[in-house]
This record gives C-alpha cells, structure tokens and sequence, in this order.
C-alpha cells in the first residue's frame, strides 16, 4: 500500500465516520450535449514532464465524495489509472470521504502543508471562498492555460471564469444544475386522487388550498417532514449570494442587495407558514425529527415534504427513486434564477504534481469515459446501460451491494458527459436547458469575500439558526413576534454590515 493510501486509512480512523443517507443522482445526458473531447497528444506530452527523473509515473490523489466508504474503490481508481497513464502520464488513486466527514478531512489535509491530497473540490460542506482565503488552493491560471479553451467549451465560459477571486483562478467550477427550483413533494396516489400529477406547478396559495383539501380526507397524517434534516422551503426567486446574508431580489435581476429577513416575499412566506400550522399541516415535533422521507413517507407518518431541483419533474422522478414510493413533485414558484456554482474543483498547493493534477482536472471536465467511471463506475459490475443508452444498478445489486457510490454525480465536475444513471436519457439535456433558459443572477460569478465582516457573518448565521427553521417548521406560537425578534436580532448582530460589504463588492464586480 503507498503512503498516500497508509495516511488516508490513518485519517479515515482518526475521523468519525457519519453514515448519511444517499444524496441524488444529479442526473445525466447524452455525451454528445457537451465537448467530449479527451486530452490532445500536446497535452500529453505536456504531462509526461510530470512523471520523476528516474521514470517513475507520478501518482495523483483525488478527493471522492460518498455517503459510506465504497468497497470497490481502488478497482475504480486502477481502471481510472488505465485512461490517465496513456493521456495524461499519471496513476490516480482516491482520498474518499464520507459527506458528514468533509469539511473536517479537508482541514486536517490541507493544513500544515499535507500533500496527501491533490485534487479536491471546494464548495462541499467548506465554501470555496473559505478555502481561497486560506491560501489552500493553488493558482490555476497558467497550469490551465493549455487546456483553458476545451475546458471553457465543455463547462461555459462563465461558469469556467467564475472561479476568479480578485482576478485569479483558483478552481474550475462545477458544470450542475444553476437554476433550481422550489418544489413540493406529495405521495404520487395522493396528488392524483386531488387532481395533480408530476412536474404540475402551484403557487403558494393554491398548495395551501390542497393542504386543507388533504387534511380535511387525511386529518391523522401531516403533510411536511423535514428534508435533508430541516423543513425549510427554499426561495427561487431570489440569488442568495451565497448565505441569504443580503441578496437579490426579483431572480437576481436586481442589482441592489437587499435584508431578505426583511423583504416582503419573506414576509409573504411566513404568513403561510402561520395557516400550514394553523391546518395542522407539521409533523410533529419537526425541528427534532432525525427520520429522512424514506423513513417517513412510505410509513405514512407523513405525506410530503419541500425540495429544490432545476425541474419539479426530474424531482420527482429522483425523489421516487430515493424515498422508497412514488413521488409527485410540484413547482411553486413560476421560474428560478441561475447563480453562480457552489463548488470547484481545486490544486492543493503543498501537492509535488501541478502539472499532472491540472491535466487531471481537465480530463475531469472533457472526458467522457473519465467522468463516468467517477460517477458510475466500472460497467458491468456496478452499472449496466440499457438500450434507450441510460444506465442502472446491474442485476441484483442496488444502493447498499453495488460496490460503488452511485448517486453522487453532483460532486462530480461535469457529470454532463457521463451516462445518465436511472434516468431519462435527456435528463442532462433537460438541465443544460434549464440553465441556459433561466435568468441568470447580476451576480453571476461573482465570489464573495466577508473576511471583513466575519464577526457579523457568524454572529447572523447564529441568529438565522435560532429563527428561520422554527419559522419554517411552525415551530412558534406567535409568528408576528417571532419574526419581528428575528429581524432585530439579524439588526444588532451586523447583518447591515454585510448587505454593505456584499453591495461595494458586487458594484466593482459589474463595473468590472
């Protein structure tokens, strides 16, 4: 076993392991959606410089994101090895952690100047931001410069750009949904006996209308659990700029941040939030429910709960594969706005092989054959592919035997060239449109520095976490008083800080 692998078991001891339940297949289209283009003989033999004085072929280690340490994973990274030998003169093997575990691997690797990881993606539980502030992520502009123009075609420009911070590149950006929407998801048999089906869009009053047509039939079962943990209803018509800390109203076109805790469609929400409780529409005890929907729904404990997706359509196709019974998803807001990527991926700067690791990196964001045994494997031990060209678990295999993590296409860079796993076979053409027919944020690309607001930021999100998801989750008696001691509180924690701090550096982003 090499060092590498000696230290990531060493680490993989050190850190608690957290077991979490399957995030979704973020979906999958045709190659041909994308420039599928593999590394040219230039860039070739560019890399092979890489590779140590006495013809030793240089060994890159690349962060795997899974929700349990997957058996097979070596055999994955040995057939990787196979493809980046011949491109790009480089072994990979994987430094796999488990999602609860990330942000505390990442900083136990990254500090002190470890080089047991190469190549890692920012965003995943640690904000990109976080990890530029901390000088942990190499400058990428002359590394990429060879490979720049394919890449900038496979991923789009702006999306390859947005990971300057103050002009620099510091990491590729991740090619996924940007715009996504809010979403209700119903038991498929109860939607349809209220006359809805998949993929239909509500407003908010029209969703309350159901609810109190569902618990008038239903009165015993309620109608929101909690997803991922909390019942929080997204907003997709604004850009968040990163920690709803300040953002931008009216889908991102807006150019000036705004309180959000103070907006009128905030406002508007927690209203709602007063008549589901009123209905009797929680479960109960919601803020303290550790069951996930695949726990609660099919049991009948509840009927639904809130989610976001680029398509309430695809949401329920995910969410039906994932929660164990069929699932209705129904859109309630009428579009979503397209903001920047939340992860990207990065160069250690401690690691001993630049060069190959951006020649990794850049076969991450063309290569087809690459970025499908990433993202689904070896064929024919943890996939087969059907004849309509998607893929699914091989005969008598699933989540818990397949060997692989399946289903975490979304930390992958550019899962667009990849074979869509248990979905439509357009899915990724399905999601290459929605981002491109969204409207795209003022704020596109921009990345955020509050280091100087830093106390503010901490002392608002601590303040958010006091508030909002009691708010959303019905979890106060009075909600007039609760939101009025929310707003205060985010005033005299500094929240007017960071709406200025947010605004200054939006205004030399546009200007720029």
């Amino acid at each position: 076993m090499s060092t590498k692998k000696i230290l990531a078991v060493l680490l993989a001891l050190f850190v608690l392991a957290t077991a979490v339940s399957g995030c979704g297949n973020s979906g999958s289209s045709s190659a041909d959606s994308q420039s599928g283009s593999s590394a040219t003989s230039e860039n070739s033999a560019s890399t092979e410089d890489t590779a140590s004085t006495d013809g030793e072929v240089p060994t890159i280690s690349l962060m795997v994101v899974c929700g349990t340490t997957p058996p097979d994973a070596d055999a994955v990274a040995e057939k990787l090895s196979e493809i980046t030998r011949e491109k790009i003169g480089c072994n990979v093997e994987f430094i796999t952690m488990e999602i609860g575990n990330v942000a505390q691997q990442l900083n136990l690797l990254l500090s002190g100047g470890d080089d047991t990881l190469d190549v890692f993606m920012a965003g995943i539980s640690v904000p990109y931001s976080t990890i530029v502030n901390n000088g942990q992520a190499l400058s990428l502009d002359t590394l990429m410069e060879p490979y720049a123009e394919e890449v900038k075609t496979a991923l789009g420009e702006k999306v390859y750009e947005s990971g300057r911070v103050n002009g620099e590149l510091y990491g590729i950006g991740r090619l996924l949904d940007q715009a996504s929407t809010t979403c209700y998801n119903l038991r498929r048999d109860i939607a349809e006996e209220f006359g809805y089906k998949n993929g239909d869009k509500v407003d908010l009053a029209e969703l309350t209308e159901l609810f109190g047509k569902v618990r008038e039939k239903y009165p015993d079962t309620p109608l929101i659990g909690p997803m991922n943990g909390v019942p929080s209803i997204g907003d997709s018509r604004i850009d968040s700029l990163g920690n709803k800390l300040g953002v931008l109203d009216n889908y991102g076109q807006d150019t000036t941040v705004t309180n959000y805790y103070e907006s009128a469609g905030y406002e508007e929400l927690v209203g709602y939030f007063k008549q589901w409780k009123e209905m009797g529409c929680y479960m109960a005890d919601i803020l303290n429910v550790t069951d996930a929907p695949i726990d609660y729904i099919p049991s009948g404990k509840a009927f639904g709960c809130f989610a976001s997706h680029f398509s309430a359509e695809m949401n329920g196709i995910w969410s039906s594969q994932n929660f164990g019974t069929d699932i209705a998803s129904l859109q309630i807001y009428e579009d979503a706005v397209a903001i920047t990527p939340g992860a990207y991926e990065c160069i250690n700067p401690a690691t001993k092989n630049p060069e190959a690791a951006a020649a990794l990196i850049y076969l991450m964001a063309t290569d087809p054959d690459v970025e499908n045994l990433l993202i689904n494997g070896i064929e024919g031990q943890h996939y087969q592919v059907l004849e309509d060209n998607t893929a699914t678990y091989v005969d008598g295999k699933d989540i818990s035997t397949t060997g692989w993590c399946l289903g975490y296409s979304w930390t992958a860079l550019n899962s667009t060239i990849s074979i869509p796993f248990e979905y439509p076979a357009d899915y990724y053409d399905r999601m290459l449109a929605a981002n491109k027919n969204a409207q795209q944020s003022k704020a596109f690309g921009c990345q955020f520095d509050l280091t100087g607001v830093s106390d503010a930021v901490s002392a608002c999100t601590n303040v958010v976490n006091q508030y909002e998801n009691a708010l959303s989750g019905g979890a106060v008696e009075d909600f007039d008083a609760t939101l009025a001691q929310f707003q205060q509180g985010l005033r005299d924690a500094g929240i007017d800080e960071i709406v200025a701090a947010k605004q200054e550096q939006l205004d030399a982003f546009l200007a720029g």
